[in-house]
């Protein structure tokens, strides 16, 4: 089974998940955990969404192919950053 990759970015109070194979599929809240329960949410909603708007759902990728997707990178010069716990 493959499950979509959220991208964590915060700090102090202020916390954002992106999910990259969902456009416009992201979550906020002043924890982590809100952010990811945000987007979470979000994703439950956004593939029916997408689909009844007649936007193609790409399949989830994995991890590896997430992070070699330049696409996917953080954009450094507007203060975004990447982490990775692996």
């Amino acid at each position: 089974m493959r499950y979509y990759v959220g991208i964590l970015d915060g700090a102090d109070d202020t916390w954002g998940v992106r999910i990259p194979d969902c456009p416009g599929c992201h979550g906020g809240g002043a924890t982590p955990d809100a952010a990811i329960n945000g987007a979470i949410s979000a994703l439950r909603e956004s593939p029916a969404q997408m689909r009844a708007e007649g936007v193609a759902v790409a399949p989830a990728r994995t991890m590896a192919e997430v992070l070699a997707d330049p696409a996917s990178h953080p954009d450094v010069a507007a203060g975004k950053t990447r982490h990775s716990s692996r």
